[in-house]
């Protein structure tokens, strides 16, 4: 137990528990809003510089390499872009009941982060849950039973992505709302483009947004003036089925595992801690 603002006791969230809750929110057809705040939204809250790009990684004041694509790539500077870190302080603090943020903890090491989300929003609330909700030990249910649940209840889809994508499956059936790389070199008007789109979505439609902290701001954003739209920030748990590649994460290892070494590799995964998610 935690207390909340009021010093009313809360339970907290477990993995299992809070896709239970979003599974019931969407039978009850209950409009609600689900943003996550990862270790590069904090880096940006906490105004420090951010670069995922040309293969280097800068992070937390350390450089070393990485092997993420193009589409990955993202570059902030504290000296620029304070209109993105502006937009998104402004999602992280806002307060809603069907406005649920998903926040940085104990699995992955980072009850700093989670610690800085919750005294941004003055203590724990029931709206808030892991920002890798669809990930680690919940990524087999997540793409095995609830998308495909929740994606078969609206009559309407889009989904926000970067401009590669090509919707498949049963995405198949929802429009693309295309988003550059990099999108904070060019983020204004990014925003003003992809909300122009959003805004006009069909009534009572899903969005479902893989673009980065700009999902962040859309989120917030349509919840204040969109409210009969159920949006959800996925990250890169349906990248398949939006035509990108599923093995730049390390949860990616638990489907496809044709052969003996991927089987393994699945396996060792499991083992990790940061694989059962702990608030």
């Amino acid at each position: 137990m935690r207390l909340g603002h009021h010093g009313a006791p809360h339970v907290l969230p477990t993995g299992h528990g809070d896709l239970d809750r979003f599974e019931r929110l969407v039978s009850m057809k209950k409009p609600f809003t689900f943003v996550r705040f990862s270790d590069g939204e904090i880096e940006v809250l906490r105004n420090r510089k951010l670069v995922i790009a040309g293969g280097v990684t800068e992070f937390r004041g350390k450089r070393f390499s990485n092997k993420f694509p193009e589409f990955d790539q993202k570059r902030f500077d504290p000296s620029r872009g304070q209109d993105v870190r502006r937009d998104l302080l402004a999602s992280a603090i806002f307060c809603e009941s069907a406005y649920i943020k998903g926040v940085p903890t104990r699995h992955n090491n980072a009850l700093r982060d989670r610690e800085f989300m919750l005294r941004l929003n003055g203590g724990f609330t029931p709206q808030m849950t892991f920002s890798d909700l669809f990930l680690n030990s919940n990524f087999l249910r997540a793409r095995s039973e609830f998308f495909p649940f929740l994606v078969s209840s609206f009559a309407e889809l889009l989904v926000v992505g970067n401009w590669r994508c090509e919707l498949m499956g049963y995405l198949e059936k929802g429009r693309l709302v295309q988003i550059p790389d990099d999108f904070f070199s060019s983020y204004q008007q990014t925003l003003d483009s992809a909300l122009g789109m959003l805004q006009d979505a069909p009534r009572s439609a899903l969005i479902l947004s893989s673009a980065s902290s700009l999902s962040n701001v859309l989120g917030h954003r349509l919840r204040i003036t969109r409210p009969d739209l159920t949006f959800l920030d996925i990250g890169t748990v349906l990248n398949d089925l939006m035509g990108l590649p599923l093995g730049t994460r390390a949860y990616h290892k638990q489907i496809n595992c044709l052969t003996l070494r991927e089987r393994f590799a699945a396996w060792r995964y499991r083992q990790h801690r940061e694989y059962k998610l702990q608030w």
